[in-house]
């Protein structure tokens, strides 16, 4: 298959009643530009069927058992052509508008990592990319973070983390100074919940993940992240004493 700019991967596992919509926004910037590899964990709930309605973008289908998210995530950056790589999830979509103006800005970037913003409709939640913020959490939303194709070979995703090995390879990353190219525009809607709604198991790696990055300084950012965690804190409780007045 000939080079494209963009591999957009989408890795799923019975979610019938989400695969649709994410397919329906996929068909709106579904061009020559643009691959689609859809990783299937041998779901059994009538998700291939959804699947194979929209054989007519799909590049690759695969469907078969893998050991985890990440594994699957991995399966398909071997698939992939694409100068960069998105992950597009089965319950996530694409915002057209916002996907074309990054792809546009993909044709002659020579950033590491480009990031656009995600929206999280059923918490309110907007989604902006903030790299600095990685030494204390995952500050770069997937949905709408393109990475080049290269970093994602040369350093794959952890696949005996469940939760937090996108954080870690951002981090990772961010840490030997890649460049992280932020566009002010909105490109995905992301719905949270699934295994990241596991909170002490998302702590604890993310805590695992801090340790073996940062080295020696992971107590210190500890200590700044607790610290501001407590000031947040007190000035929540300050504020809403002062609203009850």
């Amino acid at each position: 298959m000939p080079k494209k700019i963009l591999t957009i991967i989408t890795v799923v596992k019975n979610c019938v009643d989400t695969i649709g919509l994410t397919l329906d926004s996929l068909l709106l910037v579904k061009d020559q530009d643009v691959e689609f590899i859809v990783i299937d964990g041998a779901s059994g709930d009538g998700t291939l069927n959804v699947l194979q309605r929209y054989s007519s973008i799909i590049d690759q289908l695969c469907s078969e058992p893998d050991t985890g998210i990440y594994n699957a995530m991995n399966k398909g950056v071997s698939k992939a052509h694409g100068s960069y790589i998105l992950f597009i999830n089965g319950d996530d979509q694409i915002q057209p508008d916002g996907f074309r103006f990054v792809l546009s800005v993909l044709r002659t970037a020579k950033a590491g990592i480009v990031c656009a913003t995600t929206i999280a409709p059923k918490t309110d939640e907007v989604l902006i990319p903030k790299p600095h913020h990685l030494f204390f959490h995952n500050s770069i939303p997937h949905p709408s973070a393109f990475v080049r194709a290269e970093y994602l070979r040369a350093y794959p995703f952890r696949e005996d983390l469940k939760i937090a090995a996108d954080y870690d390879f951002f981090l990772y990353f961010y840490l030997r100074r890649c460049k992280f190219l932020i566009l002010p525009v909105v490109s995905a809607i992301h719905t949270r919940g699934g295994a990241s709604s596991d909170t002490l198991t998302t702590l604890n790696e993310l805590a695992l993940v801090r340790r073996k990055q940062l080295g020696a300084m992971y107590q210190a950012v500890n200590l700044v992240d607790l610290a501001l965690r407590t000031l947040k804190y007190l000035f929540r409780k300050i504020s809403s004493g002062f609203t009850t007045l």
